[in-house]
């Protein structure tokens, strides 16, 4: 116990007085004590893309991670989304251990590879997708062009913004791509042209490191995606330049935007313009999280789930043959 509160006390006067990199890993591990994670217990398969399923039935959920991660970023909390299941969390296309992309990372994209994903796998039955960050804005683009495939969508932390320069002010740095961790990443992809390996193993020894934040799964899983085209190709094309704002306005099935308190990269001014717009969207804010919320309290996303299929299931009831998401309810 003294070890670890002399160890606290160091790690504080980093913070406070200490400068530089040795500052930021202060600040990082003092950050990791708000994590909720621990791995998840589902099976990998290759269906085009990696996919991790859990579960069997006619209900299938659909998990869609960020630009910063991979399927892993859901932990074991999650699984409870397999019941009745089945469960699907893939490594959208480009991550992880999903393939490239020889034409791009566009919405449009994103959004075939998982359609093929489904055929491959069999699931025929509607979806309720799940999407955090840029999953979200790939599961509302696969409810646009394809509604008879999606039954709702809770998107954690919504990425919409009016246009493009909107989104580079809400994005802040990570529209710059010039953090500290995608730098160094991409100086040694240059480095070591041609050595997919040596990349990767530089990756994972770096990890721990640079995010000590982050459980180690989920760090090497970041740092990996961080050096991939798949992040610069999907940030500029799926949260910057695709017209977010318009498919949220146009989208026909229910949707809950789960707001973390403090997530300062989301515009509520916009979603609630949008949602005053089109009654089958809800917002839920949040008195808590910023956009690790998966990460830091995955409870917080699954009681937000439950009560938008709660408020779905009332409206069905109340009125057969509407879709109605309900009116927007903050989580107490």
């Amino acid at each position: 116990m003294a070890r670890v509160r002399a160890r606290h006390a160091a790690l504080a006067a980093a913070a406070v007085g200490g400068g530089g990199l040795a500052a930021r890993s202060a600040r990082l591990l003092w950050r990791r004590r708000d994590l909720n994670w621990s791995a998840p217990e589902r099976f990998s398969q290759d269906a085009f893309l990696r996919v991790e399923k859990m579960g069997t039935g006619h209900a299938p959920v659909l998990l869609l991670h960020s630009l910063e991660g991979s399927s892993g970023y859901f932990g074991s909390a999650f699984d409870e989304l397999a019941d009745p299941g089945p469960l699907l969390v893939p490594d959208l296309l480009g991550f992880g251990a999903s393939p490239k992309s020889e034409s791009g990372y566009s919405a449009d994209q994103h959004a075939a590879a998982l359609l093929l994903m489904l055929e491959q796998l069999g699931v025929e039955d509607p979806l309720f997708v799940v999407g955090h960050g840029v999953g979200g804005v790939i599961g509302l683009r696969l409810a646009i062009l394809r509604p008879e495939r999606v039954e709702a969508l809770v998107l954690i932390s919504p990425p919409v913004y009016s246009d493009p320069d909107a989104a580079r002010r809400w994005l802040g740095r990570r529209a710059s791509g010039k953090r500290l961790d995608r730098v160094l990443a991409g100086r040694l992809s240059g480095r070591l042209p041609g050595r997919s390996a040596a990349v990767r193993t530089t990756s994972r020894m770096l990890a721990a490191p640079l995010r000590p934040d982050l459980p180690g799964p989920v760090a090497k899983d970041r740092l990996a995606a961080l050096g991939a085209d798949a992040y610069l190709q999907s940030l500029e094309d799926c949260l910057i330049n695709a017209p977010t704002a318009d498919w949220l306005r146009q989208v026909g099935c229910p949707v809950d935007l789960v707001v973390p308190s403090q997530d300062r990269t989301i515009d509520v001014a916009l979603l609630r313009e949008i949602g005053d717009s089109n009654k089958r969207i809800s917002l839920t804010q949040l008195p808590f999280g910023d956009g690790r919320l998966p990460l830091t309290n995955p409870d917080g996303c699954l009681a937000a789930i439950d009560r938008f299929r709660e408020r779905m299931a009332g409206s069905e009831s109340a009125t057969p043959g509407t879709a109605s998401a309900g009116s927007p309810s903050p989580l107490p």
